[in-house]
């Protein structure tokens, strides 16, 4: 991928999704040890127990299941970076990603709040429902609980190979400049090849979706499929206009072609209509077969 790397610094930012969580787990070591000596087991290591403080909580679990939702919506509106947790973020789309994570922090803070709210209650109940495993000084107090939860974005600019200012020699530095720009070029392959799977997928899904099945006495059948197939597919087309941070002409040809397709064309056109859909696959299998998903983005 031949890409100007002081462009895209320009172009992209780093950002990374910082969000903690009160889990509600305890190890409980008296019954690990009951567990392993029940099992006749010779190391106290030989098993690990958990318990739930807030069993079946569905505040707690409300919380849990929002903080994927809002990983799913910063995976989404980014492209993968570093295994350390930071993502590339186009600029262009950093006013969207803002507006959308602080939609996200409020909805959060909602749902803590009504989890905080009722967590005297909460701990009560949990006196019932663990019996014997229930012991009140594993419980925080409220005020400590709260200061688990939080939810913040932290961005920082994309470096260069310039900003290597060190006080070396200028053999060692010239060898970390050529390593970090041969990083620097594997990392934005990755990013590219991600916006590249995310189209091939979406492509993929309306081709196999729009297919037929030969039941067993001879007659064709339609396959079904959600509206979101549309849905998904121009929401995609949308946003790779900003994740396409190499300025791939290939990948920008691809979602162009795919977007053409789609324009005008409702879920209920391709389920009533046979030209439309006929149309479309016929169209989407056309792209799928002029680009090598695999190798055209090097």
């Amino acid at each position: 991928m031949n890409s100007n790397v002081a462009g895209i610094a320009r172009a992209a930012m780093l950002v990374e999704l910082n969000v903690s969580l009160y889990s509600g787990r305890k190890k409980d070591k008296a019954t690990q040890a009951e567990v392993t000596a029940a099992k006749g087991a010779h190391s106290k290591q030989a098993a690990s127990v958990y318990k739930s403080l807030f069993a079946e909580c569905k505040e707690l679990d409300d919380i849990t299941k929002f903080q994927g939702r809002v990983r799913a919506e910063h995976y989404r509106l980014t492209l993968p970076w570093s295994d350390s947790g930071l993502r590339l973020l186009p600029t262009k789309s950093l006013l969207d990603y803002q507006k959308t994570m602080d939609d996200r922090r409020r909805e959060f803070d909602v749902l803590v709040n009504k989890f905080l709210d009722k967590y005297d209650t909460l701990v009560a109940a949990a006196a019932f429902q663990l019996g014997a495993l229930f012991n009140r000084d594993e419980y925080p107090l409220r005020e400590s609980v709260e200061r688990r939860f939080s939810m913040a974005s932290a961005f920082s600019p994309l470096p260069i190979s310039g900003d290597f200012r060190l006080d070396i020699e200028a053999e060692v530095q010239q060898d970390l400049v050529r390593q970090y720009e041969t990083q620097m070029q594997t990392m934005l392959h990755k990013a590219n090849t991600d916006a590249w799977q995310r189209l091939y997928d979406v492509l993929s899904a309306i081709s196999d979706r729009l297919g037929t099945d030969e039941q067993e006495d001879g007659t064709v059948k339609k396959r079904v499929f959600k509206d979101t197939l549309v849905g998904n597919a121009t929401d995609l087309c949308a946003l790779l206009t900003a994740l396409n941070v190499a300025n791939d002409p290939m990948l920008e040809r691809a979602r162009a072609r795919l977007e053409s397709t789609l324009v005008d064309v409702t879920p209920k056109d391709l389920r009533e209509s046979e030209g439309t859909r006929t149309i479309v696959k016929n169209k989407v299998d056309a792209i799928l077969s002029d680009f090598d998903w695999f190798g055209c983005e090097d």
